[in-house]
């Protein structure tokens, strides 16, 4: 199989990934219309941050030549590409801006739900290429990852028990 990615572009793509997750909870921040959804808006930012930082201190590993096992032998790697090249993760990591001026909460937070579902499974596919000592922060990763998915998930649902 061809390789598509190599670890460092891949860790690249996790912290990017990351710093747009930030910009997108700012813009939430933004649209938000009570304290509470910005309360909890302002903690996935949070968690973003840490996430980023995670992933930064990855890469600098991997630069200082420090073993990070990525594993080519697999399909992990395709997997990556693949669910980067089929979907919103490339519009993220693109850059395409996901809430524009005029957008409603309701259609940000479905956009949101869809990153977050995308970052799980990007996450996972990193699991078999990430060293055991690393692992387990990155179980942590996606478990927030969830936890941010099921939050989002709640706040559409008493968005739409309230207008509907």
């Amino acid at each position: 199989m061809v390789l598509r990615f190599s670890p460092y572009e891949i860790l690249e793509m996790a912290r990017e990934l990351e710093k747009r997750g930030i910009d997108f909870y700012n813009r939430l921040m933004q649209l938000a219309s009570s304290s509470s959804a910005r309360e909890i808006f302002s903690f996935l930012k949070e968690e973003e941050k840490r996430h980023l930082e995670f992933f930064t201190h990855l890469q600098k590993e991997l630069n200082e030549g420090r073993e990070i096992p990525f594993s080519t032998a697999d399909e992990s790697i395709n997997y990556l590409g693949a669910i980067v090249e089929s979907g919103i993760l490339d519009k993220v990591l693109k850059g395409v801006n996901l809430t524009p001026a005029g957008i409603k909460m309701e259609d940000a937070l479905e956009v949101g739900i869809e990153i977050e579902k995308e970052s799980i499974l990007f996450y996972q596919g990193l699991i078999p290429m990430v060293s055991p000592q690393k692992r387990e922060w990155l179980d942590k990763v996606i478990e927030e990852e969830k936890k941010h998915f099921l939050r989002l998930q709640n706040m559409r649902r008493e968005l739409q028990e309230k207008g509907g």
